[in-house]
């Protein structure tokens, strides 16, 4: 096998591996120190400043802008499922009509493989914080709303929210046409290691978007949440594309110093493929 092909398998069973448990720090250790990965001898510059990191918020430092992302994960009843559709269009038809409604619907996708089938994911952007506040202000006094959101509850065994932001080096998640999947890779990093993550990143998103520019969708991090979590949302044209896009990264040198230098940053890692659902602004 050549040199490429082992790291890409050897990418893979790590993503196995951790997604299916946390690995113990001693294995992690030996198995970082076993891979052929090839770390560069000179230290890169940093993308964030380090002396920054020691008297500022991690958030301020490495969001883009403002802008807050909430995700909404449902778990339907897939008796159901049909149904939730059409109550979730209908209820996030009647926030968009309301003007003192802040949340911009972004995306919606159904899960297909990864995770629990029938689970949906929605994704709106607020402008900031205050607005956040002020559209809750508004559904807990808007009757029709209330009354669509209940009429919903029977239809889902779960809800889970989550706010957060994005990373600076990120493109900002907008609507895409066509007819793609969208990977949703998550990763639960150790505490403190957000800024040698984005610094590793801020690099490596360069070579993933040189594949192909139109790939990298969105990157999160938790704000309200399980904390220190990371999403990275890419986009491809179907699943054999992802996989020529995944292993063209390879072809770029410092992609191997990027995994070998984020892998031990990461306490357990997850990945689901999802397609937009037919009201989602992003296709």
């Amino acid at each position: 096998l050549s040199k490429t092909t082992k790291l890409i398998l050897l990418d893979s069973l790590l993503q196995e591996m951790m997604s299916c448990t946390v690995l113990p720090s001693k294995t992690l250790k030996c198995f970082t120190s076993c891979r052929s990965f090839s770390n560069s001898s000179i230290l890169p510059s940093w993308f964030f400043s380090k002396d920054k990191e020691k008297s500022a918020g991690h958030s301020s430092l490495i969001s883009k802008d403002q802008s807050v992302y909430e995700i909404v994960t449902e778990k339907v009843i897939p008796s159901q499922w049909e149904n939730y559709l059409k109550q979730k269009h209908d209820l996030i038809q009647c926030a968009q009509s309301k003007s003192d409604f802040k949340a911009e619907h972004t995306a919606s996708w159904g899960v297909v493989t990864g995770d629990s089938v029938f689970t949906a994911i929605h994704l709106y952007r607020y402008d900031g914080w205050k607005e956040i506040d002020s559209t809750r202000a508004c559904i807990n006094q808007d009757d029709q709303y209330k009354d669509l959101f209940r009429k919903g509850l029977p239809l889902i065994t779960n809800q889970h929210i989550e706010l957060t932001k994005a990373f600076t080096f990120w493109p900002s998640p907008d609507r895409r046409p066509g007819d793609n999947v969208y990977d949703i890779r998550s990763y639960s990093l150790k505490p403190g290691s957000m800024y040698d993550w984005s610094n590793y990143w801020a690099r490596g998103i360069k070579h993933r978007s040189a594949v192909r520019k139109d790939v990298p969708y969105a990157g999160l991090f938790t704000q309200l949440g399980k904390l220190h979590t990371i999403y990275h949302i890419w986009c491809y044209k179907s699943l054999a594309d992802r996989k020529q896009c995944r292993e063209g990264t390879w072809s770029h040198p410092e992609w191997n110093d990027v995994v070998a230098n984020t892998v031990p940053l990461v306490k357990s890692m997850n990945t689901k493929i999802v397609e937009p659902l037919p009201f989602s602004p992003t296709k």
